[in-house]
């Protein structure tokens, strides 16, 4: 999803949800809800509590401020990184970006 698109919280859920490989029914599963209910999310027929919000941002791996539209800078989340292991990805990420900047 590029900036210039209208916010759109089912649009982002199911664009998370199915860059995570997860099925409609898969993702209800682990989110423990009915596969009727993630297509409502989806379709912005219903709207999850917070809590859930809270749930379905940690089992996608990105921020709450994403899914709701408050940031549209696409995060994603790695909780289970050693320090090593940041630091190692931060490193990557500085290489990568300066990269790109360069390549403009």
């Amino acid at each position: 999803m590029n900036d210039e698109q209208v916010y759109d919280f089912g649009i982002r859920l199911r664009q998370l949800r199915e860059e995570r490989g997860l099925s409609r029914n898969a993702f209800a599963q682990k989110l423990g809800v009915s596969k009727e209910t993630i297509y409502r999310y989806e379709n912005n027929v219903q709207i999850p509590s917070l809590d859930r919000t809270k749930q379905i941002a940690i089992i996608l791996r990105t921020s709450i401020d994403y899914l709701v539209g408050l940031d549209n800078q696409y995060t994603l989340k790695f909780p289970n990184l050693s320090k090593g292991e940041r630091e190692a990805l931060n490193q990557f990420l500085r290489v990568f970006v300066d990269k790109q900047i360069q390549e403009k």
